[in-house]
């Protein structure tokens, strides 16, 4: 017995070690030297609005707590279980069933570690808020992290019960505790007593640790429950990770999007540039490129909505342009493995030219958007033409010059 653990415990630590070179694999293609930059001054212009936002903050605000509470259960679903089960373990660790409990344990410990930086880094940024808009000192405000960081292990643990087949909890169970339970939570921290909601999240882990006893020991696993949501929680970090780069695991998926034909034809008018009829329609059809425009996209416009300083709406309209147009440089070569393409009488240039006319479509619909945000929220003549000249000198730049050079370079 001794021994089964002791591998199982060995499988685990392996299988974090190539997990974790795994992950610092695609980091390395995400983090960037021009994404590093580009994340500086984001969150620096974030961090100087915030700075500004409470300085004007009235203190004790009546929606304080309400926000508080809204940003805290948000936090709390962020970071799952993350058992590193493949799928052919259902088979070759099946022997090993009655005693997986201590490679699930090991799983378990892991993944509230890494949560735990999350709810951390989040409670460490509301503390200002906290201080000023809750009026909380900062005694409570360290019980409240508390009280974030014991709800979280509860959840981990109430996640690990779901993976035994003894332990069956329906959909609407888990919406409970994840959503509700967390309300309630802190509900009471905020409304009643922090001290009221920190005795609530350490009934709500003696309830959790309780439901992991001899039961669970015992108890079957329900592997496909278990492989099903990890193989869920990776397809998250590698859809990610696929903003950036290509990943093997994510497969491309093609929709018509009908709704999009009349703009194509419009990009497209008279051209007889067969290029540009694939640009368009395959820009449109991909569900990775299309996806991560608009997310970026309304990413972008949900920040501006919260911005008031006008240079630091500039610094995120600026470098969402950046990271959009910077994100649909490598589907200029999306076509250049197909053999009939080289079958076109097209030069090198025409293809340049119908890639750039997709681009400028494309990124003048963002920065028109962006615009419209921006002064829909703050209206000033001055703003407006503020944020026309820069966006349109960033259009010219990066598609005039630096797609051109990058693509080159590339």
């Amino acid at each position: 017995m001794v021994n089964v653990m002791t591998d199982l415990q060995k499988l685990f630590s392996q299988r974090l070690s190539r997990h974790a070179g795994q992950l610092l694999k695609y980091l390395r293609l995400v983090f960037t030297d021009h994404f590093v930059i580009a994340l500086f001054f984001f969150f620096g212009a974030l961090g100087f609005a915030y700075q500004n936002e409470l300085k004007t903050l009235t203190l004790g605000v009546w929606w304080g707590p309400w926000l508080t509470m809204l940003i805290l259960v948000i936090t709390l679903q962020m970071g799952r279980l993350a058992t590193l089960l493949e799928p052919a373990d259902a088979v070759f660790l099946l022997p090993a069933e009655t005693t997986l409990h201590q490679y699930l344990k090991h799983a378990r410990n892991y993944s509230l570690l890494m949560a735990s930086f999350i709810q951390i880094a989040v409670g460490v940024v509301l503390l200002p808020f906290l201080a000023r808009g809750d009026q909380m000192t900062l005694l409570e405000a360290a019980i409240l992290i508390m009280t974030q960081l014991i709800t979280k292990a509860a959840w981990m643990n109430w996640q690990l019960q779901r993976g035994v087949q003894q332990v069956k909890h329906s959909i609407a169970q888990v919406r409970l505790v994840n959503w509700l339970g967390a309300i309630v939570i802190f509900g009471l921290n905020l409304f009643v007593s922090v001290w009221v909601g920190l005795i609530a999240a350490l009934l709500a882990l003696s309830a959790s640790i309780a439901g992991l006893g001899k039961r669970w020991h015992n108890g079957q696993l329900a592997w496909q429950s278990l492989i099903t949501n990890e193989n869920g929680r990776m397809m998250v970090l590698y859809r990610f990770f696929n903003l950036f780069t290509d990943v093997p695991q994510v497969k491309a998926t093609v929709r018509r999007r009908r709704y999009l034909d009349p703009l194509w034809k419009f990009v497209i008018g008279h051209s007889t540039n067969p290029y540009l009829f694939l640009f368009t329609r395959g820009l449109g059809r991909d569900s990775d490129t299309f996806g991560l425009i608009t997310r970026l996209t309304v990413m972008g416009m949900i920040i501006l909505i919260f911005l008031t300083n006008q240079w630091a709406s500039l610094v995120v309209m600026l470098l969402a342009i950046y990271l959009i147009g910077f994100q649909l440089l490598p589907f200029y070569r999306e076509y250049e493995g197909k053999v009939f393409t080289h079958l076109f009488p097209v030069t090198k240039g025409q293809q340049l030219s119908a890639f750039k006319t997709v681009l400028t479509d494309v990124l003048t619909i963002c920065a028109v958007l962006f615009v419209i945000v921006d002064v829909a929220v703050n209206w000033s003549w001055l703003r407006l033409l503020i944020d026309v000249v820069a966006m349109t000198a960033e259009l010219i730049i990066f598609i005039g010059w630096y797609s051109g050079w990058r693509l080159r370079k590339s």
